[in-house]
């Protein structure tokens, strides 16, 4: 029998192989891709909705300003303490978003590695 042309069963079944092995590495790539887009979405959100509500605190402090004897020293410093403590809040929600995205940002530019075309 004479031999046909071309790549043999042996390189074939290797391209085959590295093909499947890029496919799983591309695979679990994107399953941590969404996996850290979905993270990133949802704790965006959360941190929005924390935000919105100490938005709406401060608003509904600064509607009710005659109740909170504004006028008066104690007034006063209770209302700063207040504000002081919203602003502390605010910090505290601005630090985690970016530590999360940080993190979030790390895990992105190592996932580049798993997209970069084969160098074979």
């Amino acid at each position: 029998m004479t031999e046909q042309p071309g790549p043999s069963v042996e390189a074939v079944e290797a391209r085959r192989s590295a093909l499947a092995s890029q496919h799983g590495i591309a695979s679990e790539a994107d399953r941590v891709l969404n996996e850290v887009l979905t993270s990133a979405h949802d704790a965006a959100r959360q941190s929005v909705r924390r935000l919105d509500s100490i938005a709406e605190q401060i608003d509904q402090a600064t509607v009710n300003q005659a109740d909170l004897a504004l006028d008066t020293p104690m007034g006063a410093r209770e209302f700063r303490k207040f504000l002081m403590d919203k602003q502390r809040e605010i910090a505290s929600v601005v630090a985690e978003a970016r530590e999360l995205g940080q993190a979030k940002a790390a895990v992105l530019q190592n996932l580049r590695t798993q997209y970069a075309p084969d160098s074979s």
